[in-house]
């Protein structure tokens, strides 16, 4: 929410519409041994915010193994071409084996365990492309002094070169696997990074859906963690801003039981994942525009 007082601390004397505190003080999303929770994530600190709904789980077969179908739906809320739009973001959703349903804590130290990604959507999105053009001029000047009869005379040539440039840019998603050390057998993680437009300046794509399908252990519960992480253009004094940060929540992740369904039941007609008439376009809820961003 809004803060309306002045920040107290070594860097007091400026306002902000971000409540900044300490990670201590804050509460998140938890989750008590729910099954297939809505709200993966959620925060919002003024007129920004961001949050992440899970819309779809499905099981069924990929390339003749046990596979799950996941779709989380994420948005954006931000003051458009402001000093507190996101300018970027970074967004991972990771999945490990519950060990104990109600400590999502508790990790897992076997990662063949863990379930492993088989594939995602969506890989890459872009937006309108925008033109900017901007002139630039190259100048050389070279004052010279040379002695008269009567003292000294001066004057300086000067040389120019102005060139004119055109400049593209496209608000940008691109999504990778992320991988670490320990899963060299495969995935378990897929992270999403989103850029704004560089030339409209106007914020990164206000929502998108992600899909992954996994494969997992059948009747073995697991967990997905999401991590939203957006990034902020402020336009004040970054040293001021050296020691806060935005809140965050620690949300707890969400608890996938390998059996319990969600989302469109026209979907869970057909449990053959790679299926010719399997309904992707349900699924995928591609945005029809990307808009002028």
């Amino acid at each position: 929410m809004a803060n309306d007082s002045t920040p107290q601390g070594p860097f007091s004397g400026y306002a902000t519409e971000f409540l900044l505190a300490p990670e201590d003080e804050t509460l998140g999303i938890r989750n008590d041994s729910r099954v297939n929770r809505s709200l993966a994530a959620s925060e919002h600190i003024g007129r920004s915010g961001f949050s992440a709904y899970l819309r779809h789980v499905q099981y069924g077969l990929y390339q003749s193994r046990p596979a799950c179908l996941v779709a989380v739906d994420f948005s954006f809320r931000f003051p458009t071409n402001s000093s507190s739009r996101f300018s970027s973001a970074e967004v991972e959703v990771t999945f490990d084996k519950a060990l104990d349903r109600s400590k999502p804590s508790l990790r897992c130290a076997d990662a063949s365990l863990d379930p492993v990604v088989a594939n995602f959507a969506p890989k890459q999105l872009l937006g309108r492309v925008r033109e900017r053009e901007s002139c630039q001029t190259f100048e050389i000047t070279a004052p010279v002094t040379f002695e008269v009869p009567f003292g000294s005379a001066e004057f300086a040539p000067r040389w120019a070169r102005e060139t004119t440039m055109t400049e593209e840019g496209q608000t940008e998603l691109h999504g990778n696997l992320a991988q670490d050390d320990e899963h060299d057998d495969g995935a378990n993680s897929v992270a999403w990074d989103l850029t704004e437009n560089p030339i409209s300046k106007g914020g990164i794509l206000r929502t998108f859906r992600g899909v992954v399908l996994l494969f997992h252990r059948p009747a073995e519960a697991f967990w997905m963690r999401v991590d939203v992480k957006p990034v902020v253009k402020f336009s004040l004094d970054p040293k001021r801003l050296f020691t806060k940060r935005m809140v965050g929540r620690g949300d707890e992740p969400i608890l996938l039981d390998g059996e319990t369904t969600l989302g469109d039941t026209k979907c869970h007609s057909c449990d053959a994942f790679d299926a010719d008439d399997f309904p992707w376009d349900a699924i995928l809820n591609l945005p029809g525009q990307l808009g002028d961003a």
